[in-house]
């Protein structure tokens, strides 16, 4: 088999986000959205993204007594496919996820919970 689809499968996410694209603009937006937002279309498309993203802003950072040496950081995700999400960064740092950080999705929540994500490793 290539080494290139092995690595290709290696990386890809066990969990899977839902989103919608229009058929018309190409505007990608949440899953459970009927019309497009950008130019009110009905011909929205499921597609499954590939779970990778950028963090774009940052929110307020959680800590608790059950993850001692991690942190939680509200964050907004810009996934490779170009849609922007609210979602949880978990980190195993001390210091806050800068932004920038590139990110993979670890989690799905349940309705219109944050998704998570963790730090891709090299980040």
């Amino acid at each position: 088999m290539n080494q290139t689809l092995v690595a290709d499968a290696a990386l890809e996410s066990p969990v899977e986000l839902i989103y919608r694209q229009c058929a018309w603009c190409s505007s990608p937006t949440e899953h459970f959205r009927l019309l497009c937002p950008v130019c009110g279309s009905t011909e929205m498309e499921e597609r499954r993204s590939a779970g990778v993203g950028v963090v774009r802003r940052i929110g307020a950072v959680v800590r608790s007594e059950y993850l001692e040496h991690r942190i939680r950081q509200n964050c907004a995700v810009t996934l490779d496919e170009g849609l922007t999400i609210p979602a949880v960064v978990t980190a195993s740092r001390y210091e806050v996820v800068p932004v920038g950080t590139r990110v993979r999705l670890h989690a799905v929540g349940e309705e219109r919970e944050a998704a998570e994500f963790r730090l891709l490793q090299g980040s």
